[in-house]
């Protein structure tokens, strides 16, 4: 093996050379320059006058509106707003007035039995015959039927406020729910019966049977 190196053993780069002579005046690498820089100059040149006209026509409305504003005219803007704002303060302090403050509103009823009495029975007529549909005349004997009648007394007293659908909601939610219950012969009153001489029984269109309490059972919780 030599240790000779020649050379015409390796491979020689040949320099990249731009012949200045050869490339066309105002061309660089094929670019057209004068075209390029006129085409970024436009969009630029249009941008500024934008802005320009833009500032312009803030100041001559700035002035034409100070000029309008005379003394007069500043007067009645401010009567105005002032007309406007106390018309605002005064419909907010009305609905404020307005919302409920709290307190309870106070019963219509004093105690389930006057509920029963007289709401329930005259608005929730079923033909009860002691057997299918069943009923006690003696209602506040049954501990379940009490409270199932107070719920729907309370509940009564709370959604009969909403004056739009309060009503509805309480037959729906309320009535149809713990009277179904009350009136089956698997429920509070199961073992009613038809009760002695059918008391517990009533006809077509009647209201339900309805025997009254002991005096003072439930005793009104309007009275101080």
């Amino acid at each position: 093996m030599s240790d000779d190196w020649g050379d015409d053993d390796g491979i020689e780069a040949e320099p990249f050379d731009v012949d200045d002579e050869e490339r066309e005046p105002g061309h660089i690498f094929g670019i057209d320059v004068a075209e390029l820089v006129d085409g970024m100059a436009r969009p630029a040149i249009v941008r500024s006058l934008q802005k320009a006209v833009r500032d312009l026509a803030a100041e001559v409305v700035d002035a034409e509106v100070t000029e309008q504003l005379d003394p007069s005219v500043i007067e009645e803007l401010q009567l105005q707003a002032a007309t406007a704002a106390r018309s605002s303060v005064l419909a907010a302090l009305d609905e404020l007035d307005k919302e409920p403050t709290g307190e309870e509103p106070e019963l219509y009823f004093g105690s389930v039995d006057e509920f029963v009495r007289g709401y329930l029975l005259p608005n929730y007529r079923r033909r009860v015959d002691g057997q299918r549909v069943v009923w006690a005349a003696e209602w506040w004997r049954y501990a379940e039927a009490v409270a199932r009648l107070d719920a729907l007394w309370r509940a009564w007293e709370h959604l009969r406020q909403d004056a739009q659908t309060g009503m509805s909601v309480w037959f729906r939610d309320h009535a149809e729910h713990h009277m179904s219950i009350l009136l089956s012969p698997e429920g509070p009153f199961a073992s009613a019966g038809e009760g002695t001489d059918r008391q517990n029984t009533n006809e077509k269109g009647q209201p339900l049977p309805y025997i009254a309490p002991p005096e003072g059972l439930f005793p009104d919780v309007r009275e101080p």
